[in-house]
């Protein structure tokens, strides 16, 4: 019975109920009854669903955890183990003469071929795999052999067959999502072409495997799946091509058993490998606006030395080819500076980008530039070079640029022959002979002036903790440059052309004193460019050489000079390094400058 048909208790005189508890009762009572109508409604507009007990109890129930059945693993092995047998039978054929040798490898290749042709249409990846597992042990030991031992199978076909053999069973593994198997085939595909190039004495060809391994594998896996695959296939192009550059420089010429090694196919092999690997990485990059990955950046070091590297070497050795050499780098230097210019917008996720090509450029013009150039034009083109990058980099504030001005301007240093003439001025038993050549010269005016730009741009705060240490580099190169002419001037005026040692050191005390005070001085007017550093090396250093110089060959009169030029310094120069220094406005933020960080 339903609370709607509840009565109200009838009124009785000896148990009446107080009148407000009654109406309350019929109150709550009406209440019930609507709520039980109200409930009827929406249950009969809601469609009926019935639910099986079975449906209920299998969604209560836990999955047990998935596993492979033992015996259906017992069973494929055993299925493997019978594959291995009929790849036997036929290699038994062979050794009783009933096949001739060429016959049974042709044979024994259709047999693994067709094995990894039915582990593509297996149903289930299980049965995949060992059929694919089956076929690679059969096909890669039966090329080897057959090469190697029994030398059916030329190198060329050999490498051929590799190949082919690699990318059947890449594909299998790629269509059926068999990660170990695509790994096992590169691995043993990788070893068999390097013990077949060390058998038979024949690098090119599969060198050429190797490298259309490494780019199929690095385009394949390219922002998707497997990309360690990339890692073994260049590393073995990068060693094939180190191998083959070994062979066609080797001392005394090319040894006897890899004779049919030529210097132009060395370096077509060679370029081969930079070219495909760096043009890769660039399309990449310009496709995706990705980041650049480690394997990139190892790679690009790993091409630029065995393949640019190793071609130059090659070029050197033979005395051919270096002008040729030299353009295509120089050609790669500017198309690698055109793509950092589609990278110049400074956010975050293309930064790395901008860096790459940026130092990509950077090294193909220092290895390309001084082959094609000579070398007063190509010290003026790095000077150049790097007062324009130290310009861009303190009017956009980027650390890079500032980065490769050092590197320009530091290599226009050694081209023009500025710090290999200064080290003789300082360390040369009797000084150079000669004056400082043009080249040398416009080096050092380039290194002047680029200090001096940094010192009048004072660039704002988040700059100068990296370029502290480049301009402290540029700063010791240029007072050296400096130094070595004063002394080379200072010595010719004072000896009269005669031979002095002792006179020597003594001008070489008297301008190291005074590079100290004049470093002391700088660092005091302008502290952005933190020379003030230099000082104590300086003078550490000068103390050294009058030690081990000065007082070996000197003579009293000039020790005595040496001893008041050092004395002088040791008096000047802490105290102008102590005393006040005006305020640095480098370390304030520049509202004209947007603070970008590289």
């Amino acid at each position: 019975m339903s609370t709607a048909e509840v009565l109200p208790p009838e009124r009785n005189p000896a148990n009446a109920l107080p009148e407000a508890l009654e109406s309350r009762l019929v109150a709550l009572t009406e209440t019930v009854a609507r709520l039980e109508a109200r409930v009827s409604r929406m249950e009969s507009a809601l469609p009926e669903q019935k639910v099986s007990l079975e449906t209920v109890l299998s969604s209560a129930a836990v999955p047990p955890a998935v596993l492979t059945n033992p015996v259906r693993i017992m069973g494929l092995l055993g299925r493997t183990c019978l594959i291995l047998g009929g790849a036997t039978f036929i290699r038994s054929l062979v050794d009783t003469g009933t096949l001739p040798h060429g016959w049974g490898v042709a044979l024994g290749l259709a047999y693994a071929i067709t094995w990894a042709l039915l582990a593509d249409r297996a149903k289930h990846p299980l049965d995949a795999s060992f059929h694919a597992l089956a076929s690679i042990l059969i096909v890669y030991p039966l090329i080897v052999e057959s090469t190697a031992r029994f030398g059916i199978l030329t190198p060329p076909l050999a490498a051929g067959l590799l190949l082919a053999a690699t990318c059947l069973h890449g594909a299998v593994a790629w269509r059926r999502d068999l990660q170990p198997i695509i790994w096992l085939a590169t691995i043993v595909s990788l070893g068999s072409g390097l013990a077949l190039m060390s058998s038979r004495r024949s690098v090119e060809p599969f060198l050429a495997v190797f490298l259309i391994l490494g780019i199929t594998a690095l385009w394949l896996t390219q922002g998707r799946r497997w990309q360690g695959l990339r890692w073994p296939t260049a590393l073995v192009a990068d060693l094939g091509v180190f191998i083959l550059i070994a062979l066609a420089t080797w001392p005394g010429g090319i040894p006897e058993a890899y004779r049919g090694i030529t210097p132009g196919r060395t370096m077509l092999f060679a370029m081969a490998l930079a070219l495909c690997y760096l043009g890769s990485f660039a399309l990449r990059m310009l496709q995706q606006r990705g980041k650049v990955t480690t394997f990139e950046v190892v790679q690009t070091v790993l091409v630029l030395l065995l393949g640019y590297g190793g071609a130059l070497r090659v070029a050197l050795t033979t005395g051919s080819g270096a002008g040729l050499l030299g353009a295509v780098c120089s050609l790669a230097a500017i198309g690698s500076y055109a793509a950092a210019l589609s990278f110049q917008e400074d956010r975050k996720e293309i930064r790395s980008s901008f860096r790459f090509f940026m130092f990509l450029g950077l090294s193909l013009l220092l290895l390309g530039g001084p082959l094609v150039l000579p070398m007063a034009f190509f010290s003026l083109l790095c000077g150049a070079l790097g007062l324009g990058a130290l310009l861009v980099g303190l009017r956009v504030q980027r650390p890079v640029l500032i980065l490769q001005s050092s590197i320009y301007l530091v290599a226009s240093a050694l081209a023009g022959g500025l710090l290999a003439w200064s080290f003789r001025a300082f360390l040369a038993p009797m000084g150079v002979a000669t004056f400082l050549p043009l080249p040398g010269l416009l080096s050092l005016a380039f290194l002047v002036v680029a200090v001096a730009l940094f010192s009048l741009h004072r660039p704002s705060g988040p700059i100068m903790a990296s370029a502290h240490p480049l301009i402290l580099l540029l700063g010791a190169v240029a007072a050296g440059g400096i130094g070595a002419l004063a002394i080379q001037v200072g010595y010719a005026v004072s000896s009269a052309g005669s031979a002095d040692p002792g006179l020597l050191a003594a001008v070489r005390t008297g301008v190291l004193s005074a590079l100290a005070i004049l470093l002391a001085w700088c660092g005091r007017r302008s502290p952005v460019l933190e020379l003030r550093w230099l000082v104590y090396p300086l003078l550490v250093v000068t103390a050294l050489k009058f030690l081990f110089e000065d007082v070996a060959v000197g003579r009293p009169l000039t020790l005595f000079l040496g001893f008041i030029c050092y004395g002088v310094t040791l008096m000047l120069a802490p105290r102008l390094l102590k005393g006040s220094a005006p305020h640095d406005r480098a370390q304030e933020p520049n509202p004209l400058k947007p603070e970008v960080h590289p």
